[in-house]
């Protein structure tokens, strides 16, 4: 029996904070619009469908596994799977007519993002780093929907840096995998130093993409001041490297790591202010 609190756990409703990051493009084109706001919501619950819809599936599809990984928060009736299958089936073919009609040039981002998580699940996540390269696809596709919803240009220099993020995060599940010794994934133990290296690899990355980014000069006309954009950047190493120091040592979900992390929401809250708050638009 699924209840409305296995619901929200099987859905992950939690996890749709990370699909905040389709409004990515907005913030760092500096294109918010109060008017917006309703068509902002509803791109915002499109994406957390369509992400609801995925987990739906794979944690039904690893539910005999997982619940040997990890403490589960929600119940699974195994002999309703395929009922739980159908279902979300049926809100993802809701959802693929809603965008249709909605905004016509989005479906083949939706329809992208669940056929290549059904391909994940099915196959991909039991291949060592191209797994690593798919988890930071799916997150880059959130920032290529925020970009044609909202028709604003990415540039080189901002999806480099949000590349490099999103393999140092797709790095970090894995190594918490291996950390907690998950049966249904190819990575052992001896792999530990090649994922911790791969993360520090691409945080440095990331951190280069950002120097780079405000070092544009096509970027100078965004921004009142230099300086606050250089502190932007020390800003951002302490965040890359409190991700990366934390994570080794306390071994938590990146999801976690955002809510419970103190020093990680007033590094992250700061940079965000400041980088608003020099912008010409503000």
């Amino acid at each position: 029996m699924l209840d409305l609190k296995n619901l929200f756990y099987l859905l992950k409703i939690r996890h749709w904070i990370k699909n905040l990051s389709i409004f990515l493009p907005i913030f760092v084109a500096q294109a918010f619009n109060n008017n917006f706001l309703i068509e902002y919501i509803i791109h915002f619950l499109i994406f957390s469908i369509a992400s609801s819809v995925v987990y739906l599936v794979n944690n039904t599809y690893d539910y005999e596994k997982d619940i040997i990984n990890k403490k589960l928060n929600y119940q699974i009736d195994i002999s309703k799977k395929k009922l739980l299958y159908i279902i979300g089936f049926f809100i993802a073919l809701f959802l693929i007519f809603f965008v249709s009609y909605y905004q016509k040039n989005l479906i083949i981002i939706i329809c992208g993002y669940l056929i290549l998580s059904l391909i994940y699940n099915l196959l991909i996540k039991n291949i060592k780093y191209i797994d690593i390269f798919f988890l930071a696809t799916f997150h880059f596709l959130r920032i290529y929907y925020g970009s044609i919803a909202f028709n604003i240009e990415i540039s080189i220099y901002f999806l480099s840096f949000c590349l490099s993020v999103f393999f140092m995060v797709g790095s970090n599940k894995r190594l918490y995998e291996i950390n907690n010794k998950y049966i249904n994934r190819p990575y052992k133990i001896g792999d530990k130093n090649k994922i911790e290296f791969l993360q520090f690899l691409f945080g440095g990355f990331s951190v280069l993409s950002f120097l780079f980014y405000i070092l544009a000069s096509e970027n100078a006309q965004l921004f009142h001041s230099q300086y606050l954009l250089f502190f932007n950047f020390i800003l951002l190493i302490f965040v890359v490297l409190n991700f990366l120091y934390f994570q080794r040592n306390k071994e938590q979900d990146v999801v976690e790591f955002i809510f419970k992390n103190k020093v990680n929401l007033i590094l992250v809250g700061l940079f965000l202010f400041i980088f608003n708050f020099n912008s010409n638009f503000s």
